[in-house]
């Protein structure tokens, strides 16, 4: 999903393949203006336990025996006229419609066109990969053509979009349909992202998006390795990149498979990109953040970067990096996975979904377990995300922008699992959606606890280990506990790997996410600025061609100090005056 629905990923990938479809990509600066999100610095402790986002009634079906009057808004009513609306969306390479099926003709657009008379037209689509269906909106805002409805990733200039749509008056105001349309459970639940989430969607008091919070532990990269190949070996676990380099080199010795997965998007990728080596320094390559002196500076140029880089320098070096890596995108760097040539690689809390399934049906014997690293001072280090990680959008002009939102009302109920017959379809009987890694609508929005995994990962297995009665637990950790005890007692594990990727994304994937405290350091600033806008894509250009140089040798790691230089006199120094001016007011 790579990407794109990584990039929603809510606690469960379930939702994020039924109801995402914002365009997503590496974490960059991300941008802002005085209008934007100004994220306050916080690092925290991910698995200091949060609040649970269950403070909403369950409105199972509503819409379908419901139609409010117009003068009377009711979140979930039946519209009384059939509302088209068209709309663009990324897709996955391996995005395969179930037969017969499609984006637009599917047993959830069949509800939602027969329940609330609600219909999506794809305008158009794109790759997840390369910013694809950034560079497509960006072409559209400038021929003034975009569709009625999207949903944009923040990351990594989401934001920034954002800006340039309101700028245009392209977009409507939705103070007032949220106001009166939006349910009390997205409401409660966006609120559960503090006073930012709103306001980074905001500009001069008017609400022009509606917000998917963040939950901050997606952000953190997980190490995935083999165990069954560690056993053959005789390695523990890793728990740090030294580990890590002796697991590659012994993988490459016993197996063959010792080159770690890697792309040309060295941060900011969900997959194969070399996060943890950077969060395992304390550096934040392209993030906004609070440095040493209170101030706020751009992660890339911090000394903890050069460690980093040093460190994957002798990587590729010794061959634990593949000569070609700048060539890959995720896609192809995790093909070694499926195919049993690599047996370590950086994924998400949700590899199960991708790129895991592949490796597993391929090998039965493929036994990978997650754990987070400790950094280079004894400490697990990561990034975090702002309080927004993706919103959605409505066109200047569209008739019934308050269908719009009673949509995302029903995708936040199905979101939270309050659906019957949304579970009953999408897992008791879904896994030809779940399989087929197809986004069945066009917009949504994901609003949970910041901190969900670690909530939901503590409420599903006090149901599965017997502490809390099945009956007495909320239904999306009903839908989670259930298909870790289905898939404990299916007597085929690899039958029906939809419930294996289910079942596993918690009871491996978030069990290995919280095994170890995490000290997250969340964006500083996130947006664009003035400067940043004439600037910043040939500074970006610089520390790309950069890093990759000094990677792969071209450069050795002193040409880093050069490297700072060159971008302060290029208009980093000011650029960091003008976000340090915003952060301050």
């Amino acid at each position: 999903m790579k990407k794109k629905l990584k990039a929603v990923a809510s606690v469960s990938l379930v939702t994020a393949l039924m109801l995402t479809s914002a365009a997503c990509g590496n974490s960059n600066d991300g941008g802002n203006t005085k209008d934007g999100n100004t994220a306050e610095n916080n690092a925290q402790t991910t698995n200091a336990g949060a609040n649970n986002s269950g403070n909403a009634n369950s409105t199972n079906d509503k819409a379908a025996n419901t139609a409010a009057p117009a003068e009377k808004p009711d979140p979930f009513s039946k519209m009384s006229e059939m509302v088209e609306f068209t709309t663009g969306i990324s897709l996955s390479a391996d995005t395969k419609p179930p037969a017969g099926e499609s984006f637009e003709n599917n047993d959830v657009e069949k509800w939602f066109e027969q329940n609330l008379n609600v219909k999506p037209k794809m305008a158009w689509s794109t790759s997840d990969q390369n910013f694809a269906f950034e560079q497509k909106i960006s072409l559209l805002i400038a021929a003034n053509n975009i569709p009625d409805v999207l949903s944009i990733s923040v990351d990594p200039n989401g934001l920034s979009i954002l800006k340039k749509l309101i700028k245009a008056d392209m977009i409507e105001d939705l103070t007032q349909v949220y106001n009166d349309y939006g349910s009390q459970n997205l409401k409660d639940s966006i609120g559960l992202g503090g006073p930012d989430a709103l306001k980074s969607v905001s500009s001069d008091g008017k609400l022009y998006a509606i917000p998917s919070i963040a939950d901050v532990e997606t952000a953190i990269p997980v190490i995935w390795t083999r165990k069954d190949w560690l056993d053959q070996v005789g390695l523990p676990e890793p728990q740090t990149l030294d580990d890590v380099e002796t697991t590659l080199k012994a993988f490459k010795d016993k197996f063959g498979a010792g080159v770690l997965p890697s792309q040309q998007n060295i941060f900011g990728a969900d997959t194969a990109s070399f996060d943890f080596v950077f969060g395992a320094y304390n550096s934040y390559p392209g993030q906004w953040i609070r440095t040493a002196d209170g101030s706020v500076g751009y992660g890339s140029v911090q000394p903890e970067m050069k460690g980093a880089l040093e460190r994957l320098a002798k990587w590729y070096k010794d061959g634990l990096v593949a000569k070609d890596f700048i060539m890959n995108d995720s896609n192809k760097a995790v093909e070694a996975i499926a195919k049993g040539k690599a047996g370590v690689f950086e994924g998400a809390w949700w590899a199960t979904w991708y790129p895991l399934p592949d490796s597993v049906k391929n090998d039965h014997n493929a036994n990978w377990q997650a754990t987070v690293l400790k950094g280079v001072d004894g400490i697990a280090h990561a990034k975090g995300y702002g309080a927004v990680r993706s919103f959605v959008v409505v066109k200047k002009g569209f008739k019934h922008p308050e269908a719009i939102m009673k949509m995302l009302n029903y995708a936040q109920e199905a979101n939270t699992k309050k659906l019957d017959w949304y579970n009953k379809l999408t897992i008791d009987e879904g896994a030809k959606y779940l399989n087929a890694k197809m986004p069945l609508l066009p917009v949504s929005v994901s609003a949970k606890d910041p901190h969900e995994i670690t909530v939901r990962y503590k409420a599903i297995m006090d149901v599965v280990n017997g502490k809390t009665k099945m009956e007495d637990a909320d239904p999306e950790t009903k839908v989670q506990a259930t298909s870790i005890l289905n898939y404990n007692k299916a007597a085929d594990k690899f039958a029906d790997m939809g419930l294996w990727s289910l079942a596993n994304q918690f009871a491996v994937g978030a069990a290995g996410l919280v095994k170890n405290p995490v000290q997250q350091t969340l964006p500083a600033f996130i947006g664009s600025t003035d400067l940043m806008q004439k600037k910043k894509a040939s500074l970006d250009d610089l520390e790309k061609k950069t890093f990759l140089e000094i990677i792969t040798g071209k450069k050795s790691i002193d040409e880093f100090d050069k490297f700072v230089e060159q971008w302060n006199s290029m208009g980093g120094k000011d650029i960091t005056a003008e976000v340090n001016g915003i952060v301050g007011q």
